[in-house]
């Protein structure tokens, strides 16, 4: 990947959503602020933790002028706080974390590097999984280099906390909180638009599978996806069903094999 001219480093605005994450806090905000592109901000949307999440952020935005820290008055979940610092960015590009994982130095470089460079809409990235200990686990999941509605359908090719996108994306298209994979059907949505995504090879994040992981519910998980494929794309029976059954085989080998 090309290094960037000092001319070519458009600010790009980091959206992360807090909800009780003291214990892995630091580590994802410091993966932000250490990263090799330093023309960011990071807005950072604390939906009511009950823990010393707030306190933590507080410091952060103290010492690094590059933080900004937005308090919900009351919790509204992560697709509210999600949206909330989507609206509030300034950057031409945002890139979306959660607050778990940990993103590799050159993330943001990259990704810059190659939604310029392909003139693409979203740019997105390969990533291996690790544990509450930060240890890696399982297999690294490797993106493809391109993908489309079609595919996405079955194997989705990006998450939160590995894309960038252009800035008028995320803010004209926001996440939807009457669903549990809210990500899930934003990402449909915008594939159903004329766009552009590329991916990089790269494992650029590391997705932290703990306990308390949505992710972990496989279970409830697959009863959502039905969901999103029946009622929010109006998709067929057969066709939800096939789709499904792609979606399934997928997870076995994304996340046991």
């Amino acid at each position: 990947m090309s290094e960037l001219s000092n001319h070519e480093r458009p600010l790009v605005s980091v959206v992360m959503p807090v909800y009780n994450a003291e214990r892995f806090l630091r580590q994802a905000i410091d993966s932000v602020l250490n990263q090799t592109y330093r023309n960011i901000e990071l807005i950072v949307v604390d939906d009511c933790s009950k823990d010393n999440s707030l306190q933590i952020l507080t410091d952060y935005q103290k010492n690094d002028s590059r933080v900004c820290v937005i308090k919900q008055e009351r919790n509204l979940g992560v697709a509210h706080a999600r949206n909330r610092g989507i609206q509030l960015a300034k950057g031409e590009f945002i890139a979306l974390l959660d607050s778990d994982d940990v993103w590799e130095e050159t993330k943001i470089d990259r990704q810059v590097s190659l939604l310029k460079k392909e003139n693409a809409d979203i740019a997105y990235c390969s990533l291996d999984f690790i544990d509450e200990n930060g240890i890696q686990i399982k297999r690294p999941f490797v993106v493809s280099s391109k993908t489309d509605y079609k595919r996405m359908l079955v194997k989705c090719e990006f998450t939160c906390s590995t894309i960038m996108t252009k800035a008028e994306l995320l803010k004209a298209h926001p996440f939807k909180s009457d669903y549990y994979h809210e990500d899930f059907l934003l990402w449909m949505e915008l594939m159903m638009l004329p766009i552009k995504a590329v991916g990089d090879y790269t494992i650029l994040m590391h997705n932290r599978q703990s306990s308390q992981s949505r992710s972990n519910n496989k279970l409830v998980a697959a009863k959502h996806r039905w969901k999103i494929y029946r009622e929010a794309l109006g998709m067929s029976v057969l066709q939800s069903f096939m789709a499904f059954v792609g979606y399934a085989i997928g997870g076995v080998i994304k996340y046991y094999l």
